[in-house]
């Protein structure tokens, strides 16, 4: 191997973000073990833009975004895109920083589906490992890597807003307790530190070990091409080199770990012969695996919006501006909530204001998204170019279901923002405005208007060893061949209902547990 291999290392992980710098991380806590982490943006240390919580909005579509627009959508808005990030600690560098344990009932479902060993009695303990949390319980991590916190109750109108959330029904209720919640709202819990840097996967796990440990080798600016086979075996990967001309040649003597993301991941599997066949044909890529669920089951938190003019100033200071989260349920009986909003404490016009409506720079706005989506997208290959962006198509409101909670969700928002506790804070409606009230004019404005909250995640599921479309078993081994697992959102079954970050970050504790116990 050494002769054909610029560099050999015992593992390669590709993808420096959520799970891709825990795995690093804890598999280079094994001193005789030798790692590589490949990075394609620059690194995050000493970098105010990515460091600093509060200036997280300004890294949508900036440089350090590799913005995928999507496909063009049938019931969505086609303007939307995909922000995914490009810097070492991936979305957790780029996104906002909310944390939240998944619901228990839907590890439980993972498990059911064939992802045995990914249950709540599995998953919970990796939460306590990773974090350092100040919220009460003997089931929270005091010593971990990541920094969980909880927001403190600075904003006023924010203060007012869960008030009248109880006003109109809606309890306040403690967040990440071990208990789902189903309906109820909060502050958030973060993964920042007091001084407001994002407790990033990156910071975290990479930062206080970075030029420490000699068998952990971080390289940033590093784009992966294709993974390296000999016949059905992993060993290596293929990177563009610095001069940015030439190919190096990463091995790997145990194994490679692919953590690029929910829409990368699918895309370097494709690149590298893994996927449709059909698809991969059709581009001239070599067939290793006809794997048919790469890329085939992408899911997200659709988001809308809703916002009014302040009749106060709001806060010119926060951790981060989305500071309030709310939950409920849109039909009787469900285990798990089906709609969350978040409340953003800045006017949020991204969409809203190509279409028209009129906007203000000093609101607030209220963020109804579909916590389980029934609309299923693809993540496909635009052309055997690696340098080509993927071609997104998340397949927005295709299933009516979608439509229906976040149309319920329009009217719930404006029911809280009615309430009495709001009065002193709540000006006009400036988008969709009171004029636009019946089921469908509030679906024609989703649809012209909607956005995401950035959460990509399902693409290349893990399942049962027989279930044909599942690429991974439940062990994030690529099926079909050897020495190669997947370690990101897209490894997830099913998106879960809330935020996902944390989860992700347990996917790559998880991940290096799994990699220790294969190969000692």
């Amino acid at each position: 191997m050494t002769e054909q291999f610029d560099d050999v290392f015992d593992y390669v992980v590709v993808g420096g973000g959520s799970a891709g710098a825990a795995v690093a991380a804890r598999l280079s806590e094994d001193p005789d073990v030798t790692v590589c982490l490949l990075e394609a943006g620059p690194s995050d240390v000493g970098d105010k833009a990515i460091l600093e919580l509060n200036r997280w909005m300004g890294l949508l579509e900036s440089g350090y975004d590799w913005d995928y627009l999507i496909e063009p959508q049938e019931k969505g808005n086609s303007f939307m895109r995909h922000a995914r990030a490009r810097v070492l600690g991936g979305c957790s560098s780029h996104n906002s920083c909310i944390a939240f344990w998944a619901p228990a009932e839907d590890l439980d479902e993972w498990e059911s589906m064939g992802a045995t060993g990914w249950g709540a009695k599995d998953i919970f303990p990796l939460y306590k490992r990773l974090e350092t949390n100040d919220g009460p319980g003997d089931h929270h991590g005091r010593s971990g890597p990541v920094t969980l916190r909880s927001v403190p109750p600075k904003d006023p109108s924010g203060v007012a807003l869960l008030q009248a959330c109880e006003q109109a029904g809606i309890p306040i209720t403690e967040f990440n307790s071990g208990k789902t919640v189903t309906h109820g709202a909060n502050w958030f819990q973060i993964n920042a530190r007091e001084d407001g840097t994002r407790s990033s996967s990156s910071v975290s796990y990479l930062h206080p070990i970075m030029g420490k440990r000699q068998n952990l080798e971080v390289r940033t600016d590093a784009r992966a091409k294709k993974v390296s086979f000999d016949g059905k075996r992993a060993t290596g990967v293929e990177v563009l080199a610095p001069d940015l001309i030439h190919t190096r040649r990463i091995g790997a003597r145990r194994e490679v770990v692919l953590s690029t993301g929910a829409i990368d991941t699918p895309k370097l599997l494709m690149l590298s012969g893994i996927g449709p066949a059909e698809h991969l044909r059709e581009f001239g890529v070599e067939v290793l695996v006809d794997s048919p669920g790469v890329g085939s089951n992408l899911q997200d938190h659709p988001e809308g919006v809703i916002g009014w003019d302040a009749k106060q100033p709001m806060v010119s200071d926060s951790t981060q501006w989305w500071e309030i989260g709310i939950f409920t349920t849109t039909e009787p009986g469900l285990d798990r909530p089906d709609l969350m909003f978040h409340y953003g404490s800045v006017p949020f016009d991204m969409h809203t204001a190509r279409q028209g409506y009129p906007t203000t720079e000093n609101g607030f706005c209220l963020t109804p998204n579909v916590t389980r989506s029934r609309s299923i997208g693809t993540v496909r290959l635009r052309s055997r170019d690696y340098r080509d962006k993927p071609a997104v198509d998340p397949r927005y409101f295709t299933d009516e279901h979608d439509m229906r909670v976040m149309t319920e969700g329009i009217k719930l928002a404006r029911r809280i923002v009615s309430q009495d506790a709001m009065r002193e804070w709540a000006g006009a409606e400036l988008h969709p405005g009171p004029d636009v009230v019946t089921d469908d004019e509030i679906a024609d404005y989703i649809r012209k208007t909607h956005n995401t909250v950035y959460h990509p995640a399902a693409s290349v599921p893990m399942g049962a060893d027989d279930d044909p479309n599942a690429p991974l078993d439940a062990r994030l081994r690529v099926k079909g061949v050897q020495g190669l697992r997947v370690a990101d959102a897209s490894a997830m079954p099913f998106l879960v209902a809330v935020n996902p970050n944390i989860t992700t970050m347990a996917i790559g504790e998880k991940c290096s547990d799994m990699l220790k116990e294969d190969n000692a």
